[in-house]
């Protein structure tokens, strides 16, 4: 599931000196006074009350944008990804240019796996407002279509260790990165830093190197680094003695094999 956005919003209550005199400005304040309602019933994580409360506000304004997206939040984290993407193409009828209803329409649509409107969607948002998951949906988006040289250009500005540790994303990135044949060390250095607690990825880029390396000290790196931040394995001991053994250097491969007896 991916991270939806829902904008927390703090709206200003009329003064109290303030009289609302017409049945539109009554309207207007019970719309702010549910949205708010709303906000903070989702805060609380009680989403179902939420969603009747944004339902309330679109009785009184089927209109209201803001109701309409973070709705359409909600009905996507409940599960009900068609309502959402309906909600989300009416609010983006009213604001063409809004960039959390952009971003939205974006992630459901990939999670649907129309990849096209996906990105059509994502290229519609603003530059500054663009993060890692955008990058990493972009970039994986190019790797589907066989641009690699694309996807890894869109992988670059991705930073965030969670997304690093995706196995859609970890394995395109090696993958873009063998269909490219790249083997200069510093594509590397990168992805072994945000996998380093990851022990399944740290075995996956060690058969990576053994597969697509002669030179066995990327697989030694990648195991030492492992073990530097995290607690002495067993798996990654055998793999790391493995290379010594084969390399002829008895003195690591003791070294190492006394890791387990300590």
């Amino acid at each position: 599931m991916w991270k939806y956005l829902f904008l927390v919003f703090i709206l200003v209550g009329c003064s109290n000196n303030s009289v609302i005199k017409t049945t539109k400005q009554t309207k207007q304040k019970d719309e702010k006074y549910l949205l708010l309602k709303g906000a903070n019933l989702y805060s609380l994580n009680k989403k179902s009350e939420a969603l009747k409360v944004y339902q309330q506000v679109l009785k009184l304004n089927k209109q209201n944008q803001i109701a309409l997206r973070e709705k359409a939040i909600i009905e996507a984290q409940l599960g009900n990804i068609n309502q959402a993407e309906k909600d989300l193409e009416l609010a983006l009828k009213i604001d063409s240019t809004d960039n959390l209803i952009l971003k939205n329409l974006a992630y459901l649509n990939f999670e649907k796996k129309n990849y096209n409107k996906s990105s059509e969607y994502l290229n519609r948002i603003s530059l500054d407002f663009r993060n890692d998951q955008d990058y990493y949906i972009l970039g994986y988006i190019e790797f589907i279509n066989k641009n690699y040289v694309n996807s890894l250009k869109y992988y670059e500005y991705v930073n965030s260790e969670e997304i690093f540790n995706k196995t859609l994303f970890f394995e395109s990135y090696l993958k873009n990165l063998k269909q490219l044949k790249i083997t200069s060390e510093n594509s590397y250095l990168k992805l072994e830093d945000k996998i380093k607690y990851n022990k399944k990825n740290t075995i996956k880029l060690v058969e990576y190197y053994e597969t697509n390396f002669i030179n066995t000290n990327f697989s030694e790196r990648v195991l030492k680094n492992y073990l530097v931040y995290n607690e002495v394995d067993i798996d990654i001991i055998n793999k790391l003695a493995s290379i010594y053994d084969k390399n002829g250097n008895k003195e690591n491969y003791k070294k190492v094999l006394n890791l387990i007896s300590n």
